[in-house]
């Protein structure tokens, strides 16, 4: 990713995620859309390159939860889709602490409400 003005806590941090998806074949794609996600058929992350740097480090982490999430149900609801959301903001978290990648659980917490609010309110 190229952006200008990052501080060096948002290059090391993007250096460890790019690092550790490159170690577990996950392809990382920017794109010009306002869309994140995850196609784990292609094993790709693709985030919108229109955010904020911390936030796309945060994006990151979160498709990195869904990657590496636990809770796979063959139920297609409303109701697994906000459990699957919650759970990857959980690992997601989990994953920046492996990598030592540190958290601002204000800004943290405040993407993940909103984020999980789009869900909630489908």
């Amino acid at each position: 990713m190229r952006v200008l003005n990052l501080t060096k806590q948002e290059k090391d941090a993007l250096q460890k995620i790019e690092a550790f998806l490159e170690d577990n074949n996950i392809q990382l794609r920017y794109t010009e859309e306002d869309e994140n996600y995850i196609d784990f058929m292609e094993e790709r992350i693709v985030v919108s390159r229109h955010q904020e740097p911390t936030t796309i480090i945060y994006t990151m982490l979160h498709e990195l939860g869904h990657y590496f999430s636990e809770f796979h149900t063959q139920e297609d609801s409303h109701t697994t889709q906000v459990i699957e959301e919650v759970l990857a903001w959980d690992v997601g978290k989990d994953v920046a602490h492996t990598l030592g990648i540190d958290i601002d659980e204000t800004r943290w917490q405040t993407l993940m409400i909103e984020s999980i609010s789009k869900y909630i309110e489908k």
